[in-house]
């Protein structure tokens, strides 16, 4: 027992002398944090409000007269749903306002007569709007509204309904060119005639158009190409400069083997654009698992069992050894592009929910990657700034991770729901690549924070910067070591309670035995030594069974009792 309990101390010590290194480590890194930002943003402005300023954009309809619609001549309604317009008749004339003006169109009937109001985009109703549309002249006058009314309902409702599809449209028109912004086309891929480099079978994600079909994937000159074998025209090209992170993860504990390729630029892979390609093969050849096939016909047992178990390792391992080598292939191709292959560390990983899912999360030499499943998600070590650890309190069985950026436009990345049990792991993976993190109870509003970082980030730098989140740390630190110690000291004292109550009845016992031994009582002498840290209840057993064996001892037990008393009263 003895030994146990100075094992058990030893790992306290050490386990203490750890978590000191790594709280004197962590303090470094913030103090080395706060000199970068101070360095960095030295003598800059930041944005207004913590938001880029927004530039005007001019619409224009028609160029010409002659372009107007025919019917704008009947002084009625038209919706031009080719040049994205709205022609209104106003005093007697047609006037053209672009959809990008109207803000939305709404019909309703009162008796006899159907109104349609047209409500337009004008200073001071982007309160709380995401994207409030800025102006040339936002002192000038606008018009708020127009409200035209006519007998013909079915005419006003169909007017109404054709303005509302045409500025659906024209927002999805204007999301889809914000979201092709970033993409860049690449140059051509150069072709290697002869000699290719080749991974048949291979599945694409995200997919092409079209069935799911495994294709093929090529190494050329100065990039990758995915080649579909249902027709010539389908493929992806990714080039060298392009990668960013190139990812092998093998097929132990998973359902397929995988080749990994993060962009630097998104591309546009069937209609929409992304940053990550995978090819990706199935570990499991379920054929070979069917009841119906020929082998399992005429045996089955234990040993077939065993045999299909060795066949599907080696299947795995032959799988690995083959996605391995085309990942070095690929990386020593474009080597002059400073492209290495880098593979998960599953000792490390950690289950989370980066986005609606529970996945497992695998660190990396380069990054933090869950590959497995779709949305993908790739954060590479280096842009991290800190990591904050939130919901972390006594009682709770989860806490969420918060990654925030270098690149402090850039939002936050979250990691949520992540087993307590994680908690010293995580810590100490963040410890040793150099990440500065920080704890505490609540959930905070990072958008808001990012915002006022933003708006004057030197200026929250000199205010201390990160450490408010390193401070609320490390008084829920000290504020644990209190309570550590209060309970310590309670512990003691109730133990020093206890034993001065156990020497109170050893005494008054030990005068018991002593006044026996003095009167020369049988048993006085071995009463000592049976009775020494035992309760009366074994004591009386005890005393019951010598009464037993001494046959009829009811008098020598007679003879004890006043004896005792004559000591007793003796000493008094």
């Amino acid at each position: 027992m003895r030994e146990k309990r100075g094992g058990r101390d030893r790992n306290a010590q050490a386990d203490e002398k750890a978590e000191g290194r790594r709280r004197e480590h962590q303090k470094e890194l913030s103090r080395m944090n706060q000199e970068r930002g101070l360095e960095r943003f030295a003598g800059t402005e930041g944005d207004q409000g913590g938001t880029a300023k927004k530039s005007y954009k001019r619409f224009e309809s028609y160029k010409r007269d002659n372009q107007f619609p025919a019917r704008v001549r009947d002084m009625i309604v038209v919706v031009d749903t080719k040049n994205s317009t709205v022609v209104l008749p106003v005093m007697g004339r047609p006037v053209p306002f672009h959809i990008n003006t109207i803000k939305n169109a709404s019909n309703n009937d009162e008796g006899e007569w159907s109104y349609l109001r047209i409500n337009f985009l004008s200073p001071g109703q982007g309160v709380g709007r995401k994207d409030d549309q800025p102006f040339e002249n936002p002192s000038a006058h606008f018009v708020r509204s127009f409200t035209f009314r006519s007998k013909d309902a079915v005419r006003m409702a169909d007017v109404a309904l054709q303005i509302t599809e045409l500025r659906k449209t024209a927002l999805r028109r204007e999301q889809e060119k914000k979201d092709m912004e970033d993409v860049v086309e690449q140059t051509k891929l150069i072709e290697l005639r002869h000699r290719r480099q080749r991974l048949p079978d291979v599945f694409l994600r995200p997919s092409l158009d079209g069935k799911r079909v495994p294709g093929e994937v090529e190494i050329h000159q100065n990039g990758l190409r995915y080649q579909s074998p249902l027709r010539n025209d389908s493929r992806v090209d990714i080039l060298f400069n392009n990668v960013k992170h190139l990812f092998f993860q093998p097929s132990a504990h998973e359902l397929i083997v995988l080749i990994h390729v993060h962009l630097r630029n998104p591309i546009v892979i069937g209609k929409k654009k992304t940053k990550d390609v995978q090819f990706f093969r199935e570990a499991t050849d379920f054929q070979f698992d069917e009841t119906g096939n020929r082998k399992r016909k005429h045996r089955y047992g234990d040993e077939e069992e065993f045999e299909a178990e060795q066949d599907e390792r080696r299947r795995r391992a032959a799988i690995d050894k083959e996605f391995k080598s085309f990942a070095e292939k690929i990386s020593e191709a474009g080597r002059s592009e400073s492209v290495s292959v880098d593979i998960p560390y599953r000792k490390l990983a950690f289950p989370g929910v980066p986005n609606r899912a529970n996945v497992l999360m695998q660190p990396s030499t380069d990054c933090l990657v869950q590959l497995t499943d779709p949305p993908f998600f790739v954060v590479a070590i280096e842009e991290i700034e800190l990591a904050h650890m939130e919901r972390v309190q006594f009682g709770l069985k989860n806490f969420d991770l918060v990654l925030v950026f270098k690149d402090f436009h850039r939002p936050v990345a979250h990691v949520n729901t992540i087993p307590v049990e994680n908690l010293e792991s995580v810590k100490d993976w963040l410890d040793s690549v150099n990440i500065p993190f920080s704890e505490g109870p609540l959930n905070l509003n990072w958008a808001t924070i990012l915002k006022t970082v933003v708006s004057d980030p030197h200026q929250f730098f000199l205010d201390g910067g990160w450490s408010v989140l390193a401070a609320d740390s490390d008084a829920e630190g000290d504020g644990s070591d209190e309570s550590d110690s209060a309970e310590s000291e309670y512990e003691d004292s109730g133990d020093a309670a206890n034993s001065e109550e156990s020497s109170d009845e050893d005494s008054e016992f030990d005068g018991d035995e002593d006044a026996s031994a003095d009167d020369g009582g049988p048993g006085g002498s071995s009463g000592d030594d049976d009775s020494d840290g035992e309760d009366w209840d074994t004591l009386e057993k005890k005393a019951a069974r010598r009464d037993r064996e001494g046959g009829g001892g009811s008098a020598d037990a007679d003879e004890r009792r006043p004896a005792v008393k004559k000591s007793s009263g003796s000493k008094r």
